[in-house]
């Protein structure tokens, strides 16, 4: 049996597995519906650390489809290579294995063991019997069960005694790429809500990343927090007579502008404030962003 029958052999059935999933949900709905999931899970993580509950926010699906493509970009190149490479690996393994019983019967067996130690690991996780990390469940899980079944299909192949119906493998592989596929988005959400905790982190410990901010208002705000500085202007017939510095913009949305105070990272009772975006305030941005000077 050639290595380049085995390649198309597992193509074709890829394209029937693609097929029957392409039937199940439409590929640009998932796709979206995936990049909005994504984006929600960043943006509300970095925020919600941030001291800002997501129900404040008020983002649009547009806002969380554009923060995926940074975060899918590095699952999705290593899945890619992983595709790229794969159908090279199964053709070597085919062409090794072909009149290598013994190795081949050793391999399997290798593979097996160590794909259920896998998938017994991501199931004991679930359970709660055992701790691992968050992003480490799914990938061990489905590591497991592509070994398990990728061995399985090995051994059908190599065992003519041993058949499985036409059916029958389109039903296992479609379920196995199902699966393969939501630890995949499990993974990848796990990814992205560990990325937004990390951008927080981030904004802690450099807060001039944020644009530094000066509020202005016609009657007293009584903003308080580490950091701001209120003053008034000498001109009593100023249209906005007070005057707020030692802010930092966080987000606009929502018709809402969130603040925070410029010493927020080093006071943990320092809180995010709301404002809003119409004419009743002024609000000026620095170009330069320096890092405060907080005790």
């Amino acid at each position: 049996m050639s290595s380049a029958g085995g390649g198309g052999e597992a193509g074709q059935d890829l394209a029937r597995v693609w097929g029957i999933l392409a039937q199940i949900v439409a590929p640009t709905t998932l796709v979206a519906a995936i990049m909005m999931y994504f984006g929600a899970v960043y943006r509300n993580n970095l925020y919600g650390r941030l001291g800002v509950d997501q129900s404040m926010l008020g983002l649009s699906v547009q806002d969380y489809v554009q923060s995926s493509p940074s975060l899918a970009v590095e699952p999705l190149v290593w899945v890619l290579l992983a595709a790229l490479v794969a159908p090279w690996v199964h053709a070597g393994l085919i062409r090794f294995f072909t009149g290598h019983r013994i190795a081949t019967t050793r391999t399997l067996v290798v593979a097996a063991v160590l794909g259920t130690a896998c998938a017994g690991a991501g199931v004991m996780w679930i359970a709660g019997w055992r701790e691992l990390p968050p992003i480490f469940m799914p990938i061990c899980l489905g590591l497991g069960v592509f070994l398990v079944v990728y061995a399985f299909s090995l051994y059908v192949r190599f065992n003519p005694r041993q058949t499985v119906s036409p059916a029958g493998q389109i039903l296992q592989r479609t379920v196995c790429v199902t699966l393969l596929l939501v630890l995949l988005l499990w993974a990848v959400a796990d990814f992205a809500q560990r990325r937004g905790q990390e951008v927080a982190d981030q904004y802690r410990a450099e807060p001039g990343m944020l644009p530094s901010t000066v509020v202005y208002a016609p009657r007293r705000l009584n903003l308080e927090g580490p950091g701001i500085t209120e003053s008034t202007l000498p001109d009593p017939d100023a249209m906005f007579r007070y005057r707020y510095s030692g802010l930092r913009l966080l987000l606009h949305s929502n018709r809402r502008y969130f603040l925070l105070p410029d010493c927020w990272a080093t006071n943990p009772e320092a809180r995010a404030i709301t404002l809003p975006a119409d004419d009743s305030l002024r609000l000026e941005f620095a170009i330069i962003h320096p890092d405060p000077d907080c005790p």
